[in-house]
Parts: C-alpha cells; sequence; structure tokens
C-alpha cells in the first residue's frame, strides 16, 4: 500500500503535492500574493485560491487516487472572484 493511501492526513498531502506541481506546470500569473489558500471541497475536489492585484484566481481540481497511490488530476477548471 502507498503511504499516500494510509491515513487521510496522507492522503490530502500527495493530492495537494500533486497539485502544486500542476500549477508550476500550468499557472501562469506573474503578479500578486501567492497562494492564499488550499481547500478540500469535497472528498476528491480541492480548490487553490491565487491572490492576485483586486482579486483571486480561483482553481478547483478534480483527482483520483489510484490503488498503486499515484494521484491523477482528472479536471482543472479556472474562475475569478473580484473584491
Amino acid at each position: 500500500m502507498s503511504e499516500c493511501a494510509r491515513t487521510p492526513v496522507e492522503t490530502s498531502r500527495c493530492v495537494i503535492e500533486a497539485i502544486l506541481r500542476d500549477l508550476s506546470d500550468t499557472y501562469t500569473g506573474l503578479d500578486g500574493g501567492g497562494i492564499a489558500s488550499i481547500t478540500q471541497d469535497a472528498t476528491w475536489k480541492y480548490t487553490v485560491a491565487i491572490a492576485r492585484e483586486e482579486r483571486l484566481d480561483l482553481i478547483t481540481y478534480t483527482v483520483v487516487l489510484h490503488d498503486d497511490g499515484m494521484v491523477e488530476i482528472t479536471d482543472r477548471a479556472k474562475s475569478t472572484k473580484s473584491y
């Protein structure tokens, strides 16, 4: 059994690490204050909020944890929240 499937905390850690790797590869925003939060919205859905000038970029990830412990990102949706 992979350490990613041992406990809920380890599973969350593995998912968040996969999300951070994906953000490093795909997110192109250069201004702002970086990651404001990462929240688990449902068992396999996480939202990353990235602080930008006068808004938050929200990236919602849907993931699957395979039996071998591999995390697969199955969906990524972007939205913006102005404030």
